[in-house]
């Protein structure tokens, strides 16, 4: 389990029917790059389910009187582990970027992780479709 495997906030990262089609170009200019934190909204909680699993797992090995109890702690230890890493993953650096659209004078905001360097005053492209937007830096730009 990886925290990029779920990431579909990255302008890096495309999924798959996202390939092969034609993406809207716009050239824009950033206005203001703003620090947030991207949190998971999954209610979910993939992690403490697998963890516990694992740990329940585990513990059936265990032999003798204490293997109820080793079961059942296996199981909380697990579910506990696995909570701790996937809310590793959950909360991740992000910027908030505000974008003036150079070819309507509109001035939008999109949030995408804090994974490719842009700021204010920067030249870029807004690329995609609806919620699928993103802001990419163009590259060789004088700082």
């Amino acid at each position: 389990m990886t925290a990029s495997a779920a990431d579909n906030t990255s302008a890096r990262r495309y999924g798959s029917g996202e390939t092969l089609s034609v993406q809207n170009a716009h050239l824009g200019e950033v206005l203001m790059v703003r620090e947030v934190v991207l949190q998971s909204d999954k209610k979910v909680n993939a992690g403490s389910a697998i963890g516990a699993a694992v740990g329940y797992g585990a513990a059936r090995e265990v032999k003798g009187d204490y293997r109820s109890a080793a079961k059942v702690a296996g199981g909380v230890i697990g579910g506990v582990a696995g909570t701790a890493v996937q809310n590793g993953f959950r909360k991740r650096r992000g910027v908030e970027v505000y974008v003036r659209d150079l070819e309507s004078g509109k001035v939008i905001a999109i949030v995408q992780a804090d994974d490719l360097p842009i700021r204010a005053g920067d030249k870029v492209f807004l690329t995609g479709k609806g919620s699928k937007t993103r802001v990419v830096p163009i590259e060789g730009q004088s700082r």
